[in-house]
């Protein structure tokens, strides 16, 4: 059992030791099993006000488990992306909802500031169940964007602006900036053809989020999600030591004796 426990000790912290990790190595992004997790949002909403700057330390805390997308409704910030990827969900639901609500893997999943939990089960249930994406990849070079046309479904690309400004004057509860913002989208389905939507250019900020998904809504096939984010040293050397330590007490538990004499001698 003691085993069994320092596996699972050891393999938390590795799980772990992901949060930190970015895709810029290379000018090839191949699709993953990364769950898609897309937020309906407002500017002038009291509760997006105050979980959306948790979002960014939930995406940092997943990795590339999970990709997530501000969209914003009837704001500032709404843009003809926004209102394209809404009508696509609306494909596989039509109802109206307010804000925030949370879609993962292209279903309504829970509303509200604590809604939280309930995303998290279903992407621990997408994990489960998610097959492994087709051999697709993103190709990005000196800010141009190369994506492939894929055999069935469509490929659907969501520019994200990090840290956001707020406009002035706007109905504001929360911060004076928005983050994973959807700004632009361009989508490319199995006969070449391309549709695009708001605005593609890269900002100073971004992430890029590629997602392989069917045509008449549903849950993607494969998602993959790079950026220009870079986290501070300083929280990846306290992740190395956060690591260090799991490992240690890990190992503690796999060779530290499991059962100790229950009689001593006494003086």
């Amino acid at each position: 059992m003691r085993h069994i426990i320092s596996v699972l000790v050891i393999a938390l912290c590795l799980s772990n030791s992901t949060s930190a990790l970015i895709e810029t190595n290379t000018e090839e992004y191949k699709l993953k099993r990364t769950i898609l997790v897309e937020e309906r949002t407002a500017i002038w909403c009291p509760s997006c006000a105050e979980i959306d700057p948790e979002l960014s330390i939930v995406a940092k805390s997943h990795g590339s488990r999970t990709a997530i997308v501000g969209i914003h409704v009837n704001d500032e910030f709404e843009n003809n992306a926004s209102l394209a990827r809404i009508e696509y969900q609306k494909q596989i639901d039509g109802t109206e909802y307010g804000t925030p609500t949370f879609f993962v893997d292209g279903v309504k999943t829970a509303e509200g500031y604590d809604a939280w939990g309930d995303v998290q089960n279903r992407i621990l249930t997408q994990e489960n169940s998610r097959m492994a994406p087709d051999n697709l990849a993103l190709k990005l070079l000196n800010d141009a964007i190369e994506l492939p046309t894929p055999e069935y479904g469509q490929i659907t690309l969501m520019v994200l602006e990090h840290e956001k400004p707020v406009p002035k004057g706007a109905d504001n509860p929360g911060e004076d900036t928005r983050d994973r913002v959807l700004i632009g989208m361009r989508v490319v389905d199995s006969s070449g053809n391309t549709s695009e939507f708001g605005d593609l250019d890269i900002p100073e900020n971004w992430s890029l989020v590629m997602v392989h998904e069917p045509i008449e809504g549903g849950s993607p096939y494969g998602v993959v999600e790079i950026s220009n984010i870079e986290y501070d040293s300083s929280e990846d050397t306290n992740l190395f030591l956060i690591l260090l330590v799991c490992s240690f007490v890990g190992a503690l538990l796999v060779f530290v004796p499991s059962k100790i004499s229950p009689t001593t001698e006494e003086e």
